[in-house]
């Protein structure tokens, strides 16, 4: 069968939109994650102003801010700080939330130690991370994403999470047990 360039032209075009949009939509939807999670997090102290911190991931860093038209985040101020390696431990302790995509052991142990006993928030894409010290996990599974709850190193960073997140999510390393 012979095609048209211009048709095979217009179909590469279409699929590429394609998956950009899709890629957009991921993005977007992660973003909405991370403040539908803050919503059932409850912190030592009240939060005036978010400061979520992206670490190694300047383009999900855009997306986040740009996806909040108004600006708030859980109905107050957000202030996105991208971060990447070698951040100080002064700027790291700024954060009420730290996001950061893929595991990469050897720099989120740096990390995930520094922040023991802080009160950040530290939720990752990758489920294993919930069982190796971060707090929230969530990752797509058969089209549906899913988070894993790591109990104590919230209750360790004294952050307590509500019954409905607890309920929806699967928890590991409860505290109690």
């Amino acid at each position: 069968m012979i095609t048209h360039p211009k048709f095979t032209a217009l179909l590469l075009l279409q699929l590429c939109t394609v998956s950009i949009v899709h890629a957009l939509s991921e993005e977007h939807i992660k973003a909405a994650y991370l403040e539908r999670f803050a919503m059932f997090i409850q912190w030592p102290q009240p939060i005036e102003k978010y400061n979520v911190c992206i670490y190694e991931d300047k383009g999900f860093a855009n997306v986040l801010e740009k996806s909040r038209p108004s600006n708030l985040f859980n109905n107050r101020p957000l202030n996105v700080i991208p971060l990447s390696s070698g951040t100080s431990a002064e700027t790291l302790g700024t954060c009420h939330i730290l996001y950061y995509r893929g595991s990469k052991p050897n720099q989120n142990t740096a990390i995930l130690n520094h922040l023991q006993n802080k009160h950040v928030l530290v939720i990752s894409d990758d489920a294993d991370d919930a069982k190796k010290g971060g707090m929230l996990s969530f990752y797509l599974q058969n089209n549906s994403y899913r988070f894993i709850i790591n109990q104590r190193n919230l209750t360790n960073a004294n952050l307590s999470a509500s019954y409905k997140l607890l309920n929806f999510g699967t928890v590991v390393d409860p505290v109690g047990k």
